[in-house]
C-alpha cells in the first residue's frame, strides 16, 4: 500500500455497466475531496472500452474492468477490492458535495459502534420521505426501507462477513430487493447498523423503490424476500398485503408471492 492510499479514508464504490454508464460518472464531476477516492467497478459483457480521458487524468479516481453483469456481483466485486477503513457503496447517476462525503466519515467517528450506516439522499424529481430520528436497522420505523445508495460502512467489518445475494437485483433471478436482503444479512450476523437523517448525494433518477410495486414480477421479488426475512411469519404477512393490494385480486397476488418462494427453493437462492 502506498502513501497515497494510506491517506485515504473514505472510498466511494461507484457501480456501472458499460460505455453509457461509464459516460454518467464524467458527467456527474465528482468532487476532489482530501482523503476520498472513488472506485469504479466496471462492467464490461461485451467487450472492452477505453477509459474516458476525464476519468484517466484523476489521481482520485481507480478502475476495475470486468466481464461480468449483475448489479450483486458487480457491487460485490467494488466491495471485495475496496482498501479504505469507510465505503460508500453508489451508482453511477449519484452526485455528491464534498461537505456530504466529509459528513459520512464523520459520522462514522462519531459513532465508532456502528458497523454500517445508512443516510438519506436527495431527490427533485422522486422524493422520498425518512424518519427524522437516528434508530438501530434491528427494527426499523414503519414504511422505512433502505436503497443501496444509501449505504455506507466500514470496510473491514464487511468484507468476507456480507454480500450482495446474486439472485437479486438487474439482470439476475428477482428484480430489485438486493439491499433489503443485503441489510437483513448484516443485522443477523451480528453487525451494528444504524440510519441517521443526514443527507448524503442526489439522485434524480428512478430506484427499484420508486417502481409499481404491483406488478408480477415485484411481487414475486417480495415473495423470495419475506420467505428468507420473515421465515415462520412469511404467511400471515402475505395475506395482509394481498387484502391491502388494489389492482390484484387475493388468488393472484398471493400465486405470485408463493411463485418467489417456489424460485427461491428451486435456484436455491439462501
Amino acid at each position: 500500500m502506498n502513501k497515497q492510499d494510506q491517506n485515504i479514508k473514505l472510498q466511494v464504490l461507484i457501480c456501472t455497466l458499460g460505455e453509457a454508464g461509464i459516460k454518467r460518472i464524467v458527467e456527474a464531476h465528482h468532487p476532489n475531496v482530501p482523503e476520498v477516492e472513488y472506485l469504479v467497478s466496471w462492467q464490461l459483457p461485451d467487450g472492452d472500452v477505453e477509459i474516458p480521458e476525464e476519468l484517466k487524468r484523476r489521481r482520485d479516481f481507480k478502475i476495475i474492468k470486468s466481464n461480468t453483469i449483475g448489479i450483486a456481483i458487480n457491487r460485490n466485486n467494488a466491495i471485495d477490492n475496496a482498501t479504505a477503513p469507510i465505503a460508500i457503496i453508489t451508482d453511477d447517476d449519484v452526485t455528491y458535495t464534498k461537505e456530504e462525503l466529509l459528513n459520512v466519515v464523520m459520522q462514522h467517528e462519531y459513532h465508532p459502534e456502528a458497523d454500517l450506516i445508512t443516510f438519506k439522499y436527495a431527490s427533485s424529481k422522486y422524493p422520498k420521505t425518512y424518519p427524522d430520528n437516528i434508530f438501530n436497522l434491528k427494527k426499523t420505523p414503519k414504511g422505512y426501507y433502505v436503497s443501496c445508495i444509501e449505504i455506507t460502512f466500514k470496510t473491514q467489518k464487511i468484507k468476507n462477513r456480507v454480500s450482495f445475494n446474486k439472485h437479486f437485483g438487474f439482470h439476475t433471478t428477482f428484480h430489485g430487493g438486493e439491499e433489503d436482503v443485503f441489510i437483513y444479512d448484516a443485522v443477523k450476523s451480528g453487525l451494528i447498523c444504524i440510519f441517521i437523517p443526514n443527507f448524503l448525494g442526489t439522485h434524480n433518477h428512478s430506484t427499484t423503490g420508486d417502481r409499481d410495486t404491483n406488478k408480477p414480477e415485484s411481487i414475486i421479488t417480495k415473495g423470495a424476500i419475506f420467505y428468507h426475512t420473515h421465515k415462520w411469519t412469511w404467511p400471515l404477512r402475505m395475506m395482509i398485503h394481498a387484502k391491502r393490494n388494489k389492482s390484484l385480486s387475493m388468488y393472484n397476488y398471493c400465486k405470485n408471492w408463493i411463485a418467489g418462494i417456489k424460485d427461491a427453493i428451486i435456484y436455491q437462492v439462501f
